[in-house]
């Protein structure tokens, strides 16, 4: 009896052993094997797609400009918008491209910039495209200190028409001021001595227009347009106060005179109406009043 208790307690333990090295070789048998990477999940191939940079297409060159349909008319009528020979003459042959696209992609580009002039927030700078053309500006400058104080100047911003690519814009006032580097006959400012060369995607408009800001605190007699107000500037100081004085003057006596473009947004003053402008006066002085802290 003894015997036979030790016989099977032996089978027992040699069928425990078997079944722990089955055990053992089927665990073995779903472990990867270490040269096999790990099956990539879903939720990873989703994340590195994810991370890929987009491409922009890229701005189709002058012969390779899609031809419309036979009986089609042309690509700015069926998109609602002016051909380009219509506001900007010269815009067709413009590195941007040609037809459609190139008008639409110098349009984005202006308004970028228009968007990041209004966020600078240039103290005493107003400005607004043109209705005709964007790429003709309107503006106005007033000079709240400094030798050119009390001075309200008229300019006009001439954008090229292969911007962002080609020459910096060009900035006239209107009309000329007595000033070192604007040109007293023409009115146009001296932008090219702060741009010597425009830089795509780091030069911006907004740029231009605190350069023609900075000019009346800050005078530079390097390479005069007006050869005269910067002699005057440097040897006779007084002289040149009083030919300062008479350009505000005469900027001044011009405020409201019809502007010199009949664009409906051309920038125009009209002198202090009290039933037209007493509203508006006070809308603008009246502090605005939180209902929450009103008792």
């Amino acid at each position: 009896m003894t015997r036979l208790t030790n016989m099977t307690s032996e089978v027992g333990k040699d069928k425990g052993d078997d079944e722990n090295k089955g055990n053992t070789t089927q665990n073995n048998n779903h472990q990867p094997s270490p040269q096999q990477s790990p099956r990539r999940q879903p939720e990873q191939l989703i994340l590195r797609r994810s991370f890929r940079k987009k491409k922009l297409p890229p701005v189709p060159k002058q012969d390779a400009a899609p031809s419309p349909p036979p009986g089609s008319p042309p690509m700015f009528e069926r998109a609602g918008i002016s051909s380009p020979g219509e506001r900007t003459p010269s815009v067709a042959n413009s590195p941007n491209g040609v037809g459609a696209y190139g008008q639409l992609f110098l349009e984005y580009a202006l308004m970028a910039e228009y968007n990041q002039l209004q966020k600078q927030r240039l103290p005493g700078v107003y400005v607004i495209p043109s209705a005709a053309s964007p790429l003709h500006w309107f503006g106005v400058l007033f000079i709240r200190q400094g030798l050119y104080q009390e001075g309200v100047f008229k300019f006009d911003v001439h954008i090229p028409d292969n911007y962002p690519d080609g020459d910096c814009p060009r900035l006239v006032f209107h009309p000329p001021v007595f000033h070192p580097i604007v040109d007293f006959e023409t009115g146009e400012l001296d932008v090219q001595r702060a741009f010597k060369q425009w830089r795509r995607n780091v030069n911006h408009i907004w740029q231009v227009l605190l350069y023609a800001r900075r000019i009346f605190y800050k005078i530079d007699t390097k390479a005069p347009l007006n050869p005269e107000a910067a002699v005057l500037y440097e040897e006779d100081n007084v002289l040149f106060k009083a030919k300062v004085a008479d350009t505000i003057a005469t900027c001044k006596s011009q405020l409201y005179d019809s502007p010199h473009s009949d664009d409906p947004h051309a920038i125009r003053f009209s002198k202090w109406e009290e039933e037209k402008h007493s509203k508006a006066l006070k809308t603008i002085v009246t502090p605005k009043m939180n209902p929450s802290t009103v008792l």
